[in-house]
């Protein structure tokens, strides 16, 4: 997956987006779980894509040498951000699902989180979330374009 869950990877390297490219594509459950489930989907694209690039932008500021506990807050915060903007109405299923769960992965990071703790974020998810992650990094590509 190359996007939000990326984005985290972001701080780490500071200047390109980082993948896991998880090729497993065992089984996809499209259901709603956790906390991102209720999120609204009446979000423009314009709006949408722009926490996207809001968020790249921040991380790119940050200092590669800062504790990790600033990129925790940028992203906890645009996490808040997205949930609150929501997707556009016409968002596939596997597609929600998959920046629900990247949602919730990230969300879910502890205040005092490491670097590694970041960088890892991606082995949390089963085969299936990453699945869905995957999904949702296509259709962030094909619908917001370059976020760098």
């Amino acid at each position: 997956m190359r996007t939000a869950l990326a984005l985290a990877g972001f701080v780490l390297v500071m200047g390109s987006l980082v993948g896991c490219n998880s090729d497993d594509s065992s089984g996809g459950d499209t259901g709603s779980s956790g906390s991102s489930g209720s999120m609204p989907t009446t979000a423009s694209k314009e709006d949408f894509c722009a926490n996207f690039r809001s968020l790249a932008e921040d991380l790119g500021r940050l200092d590669p040498k800062a504790d990790p506990s600033s990129a925790v807050r940028t992203l906890k915060d645009a996490v808040a951000e997205m949930r609150s903007t929501g997707t556009p109405e016409d968002i596939p299923d596997d597609a929600r699902h998959g920046l629900e769960v990247t949602l919730d992965a990230l969300g879910g990071l502890p205040d005092d989180a490491s670097a590694e703790d970041i960088s890892g974020l991606a082995d949390t998810l089963s085969d299936a979330e990453q699945k869905d992650a995957d999904a949702f990094d296509s259709y962030l590509e094909d619908e917001c374009g370059s976020l760098g």
